[in-house]
């Protein structure tokens, strides 16, 4: 049976309270199992520009669940959602699923539908690595947005992002008539017109079979204002939650090395933290204090940038190596020394006669107490500026000049030679500026090696 909706004000409408009767929220969602827990935040946001959907069923749990399966029948709980919003029977269909496989949990992700933009955000902790979720799309017959058995990010700090595609659960017809679906007053036009039905409609069944939604074709009274674009109705958001470190404190000490020949390169930013922490990654934006480091060898930039960082995940060390003896000549060697309870390394040291290259070391694992561990960092450029090669755009540093000491050089930012944007692997010198090929590098840029000291 079709249940009703309620209207509060004139633009949103919530779900009648006896369609949420018997639901469990996403507050209270059931847990079976904690081996391997981990924590997950998910924010589901409807991407359509005039389609309300239900509050989200979701469920975390293992491989034996399937919600739903293109191409299979939809099932009870699922058909209910998709013909009448029937929220409370997917939830109990759900939770018994998970119960019966020993692990997982599920909820509703909101307690109220989602209108055009508006997102929805839960957590839940789980030891199983699938998620499904499907919502209603109101205003369609057998619509719904789902995502079926999708895997939940497997590291702290990770994030992966889904579409919310829409599905036919092929149960009704596609009349398009307002007479045949829910009588939503945001299915209207004017909103809050009458119009709809709570009876179900046996005779305009559909094929039977799950599919892909063919999105409003106009064959019936519902206005194509509540078409959406074919592919899909949402995005979800899943990232679980880093844990801070509980281990106690180790006390490392690190060798660095300038492994060019004629590069000087800035005392190295650090960072020890957990996996919640980016620093910077292959293919990724540079943040403001990396782009400040590889543009300009804007130490304290970053400095402070990766202090905040680590404050905010809870334990960690940042801070600059050796930054009181200036930049690290070629073959130059140094040392320094951190206390930390976190297990993750980054690094970030301006290739200083560059335009934006700086050799970098991204999230690696800390050595175990009373081990060693060397990592070799490659040159990579920040995709920030241009690689022009022309002492008048980079920094005016003494030693890249020819002869040294000569003048030349910019303190400035240069916004009208900016990069590609991302951060890759440096191409080296290609001698298409003034800049002298002495300057050029192969393989490694600096060598760091690294000693838990207990």
């Amino acid at each position: 049976m079709r249940k009703t909706f309620a209207m509060i004000g004139a633009a949103i409408a919530l779900i009648a309270a006896s369609l949420f009767s018997g639901f469990t929220t996403a507050a209270s969602a059931s847990y079976n199992g904690n081996d391997g827990e981990a924590t997950y935040e998910v924010t589901i946001t409807n991407t359509t520009k005039g389609q309300y959907l239900t509050p989200p069923n979701w469920a975390a749990h293992d491989s034996s669940v399937r919600v739903f399966r293109q191409g299979r029948a939809a099932s009870p709980g699922v058909e209910a959602v998709a013909e009448r919003g029937g929220v409370p029977i997917l939830a109990a269909e759900l939770q018994g699923a998970v119960d019966d496989s020993g692990k997982g949990i599920s909820g509703v992700g909101a307690d109220a539908p989602l209108a055009p933009g508006e997102s929805a955000t839960f957590q839940f902790s789980t030891s199983e690595r699938r998620f499904s979720t499907v919502s209603m799309i109101i205003c369609t017959n057998d619509g719904f947005g789902g995502i079926d058995s999708a895997w939940l990010p497997s590291r702290d700090g990770q994030t992966w992002y889904y579409r919310l595609r829409d599905y036919d659960a092929g149960t009704e017809l596609n009349t398009e008539n307002r007479a045949d679906i829910v009588p939503a007053p945001f299915c209207s036009t004017p909103v809050g017109a009458e119009g709809g039905t709570d009876q179900d409609q046996p005779e305009i069944d559909g094929f039977g079979r799950i599919n892909r939604h063919p999105t409003l074709k106009g064959v019936g009274d519902l206005p194509l204002s509540f078409d959406w674009r074919r592919g899909s109705v949402g995005t979800v958001k899943v990232t679980r939650v880093a844990q801070p470190s509980t281990d106690e404190p180790s006390n490392y000490s690190v060798a660095i090395e300038n492994l060019t020949s004629g590069q000087y390169l800035t005392p190295p930013n650090y960072a020890a933290h957990s996996r919640a922490v980016d620093v910077w990654s292959l293919g990724g934006s540079a943040s403001p204090g990396v782009e400040a480091v590889a543009e300009r060898g804007g130490v304290p930039i970053l400095a402070a940038e990766l202090k905040t960082a680590v404050d905010d995940a809870g334990l960690g060390s940042s801070g600059v190596a050796t930054g009181e003896a200036g930049p690290l000549a070629p073959g130059e060697k140094r040392s320094f020394d951190f206390t930390s309870n976190e297990r993750q390394l980054s690094i970030v040291s301006m290739i200083i006669c560059t335009n934006d290259g700086f050799a970098g070391l991204d999230s690696k694992t800390l050595p175990k107490s009373g081990k060693s561990k060397t990592y070799y960092l490659r040159g990579y450029d920040a995709g920030t500026e241009l690689n022009t090669e022309n002492r008048a755009d980079i920094v005016p540093a003494p030693f890249c000049s020819t002869p040294v000491g000569a003048e030349g050089g910019t303190d400035q930012d240069q916004p009208e030679i900016d990069g590609f944007g991302r951060i890759n692997r440096h191409p080296t010198l290609k001698g298409v500026g003034d800049l002298p090929l002495s300057f050029d590098w192969r393989g490694p840029v600096m060598k760091v090696t690294v000693t838990n000291n207990g």
